[in-house]
């Protein structure tokens, strides 16, 4: 019982130096890039320069909501695409064309998702 009871306490604490439990540290926030001065940044970290990483990120934004790691919302005039690094903000439609355009190159390919 007394096993049962650590690994539980351990699920839901992390550990402190010496051994004693302290609540888990707050999750770090995740980057915001904006389209087009960071994007070459956005498609690096987020692996989007792989042609079944890119056909996920343009599904997510011409449907949006979650595709797989990618996920799109509308915000305000624009879009936000987000991917398993970062998110990525769309200012406006001709941002939004832009990018469909740069991104349709990497996911151009026969092989499925």
């Amino acid at each position: 019982m007394r096993i049962a009871a650590r690994l539980s306490a351990r699920l839901r604490f992390g550990l402190r130096r010496g051994g004693t439990a302290c609540a888990s540290p707050v999750p770090v926030p995740v980057p915001v890039r904006r389209w087009p001065e960071e994007a070459a940044l956005w498609l690096d970290e987020n692996g989007v320069r792989r042609p079944r990483a890119a056909r996920h990120a343009l599904v997510a934004l011409a449907i949006l909501g979650r595709r797989g790691r990618y996920a799109a919302r509308r915000a305000g005039s624009g879009k936000v695409v987000t991917g398993p690094a970062s998110v990525l903000a769309l200012h406006d439609a001709q941002a939004e064309i832009a990018f469909v355009f740069r991104v349709t190159s990497c996911g151009y390919g026969e092989e499925p998702f």
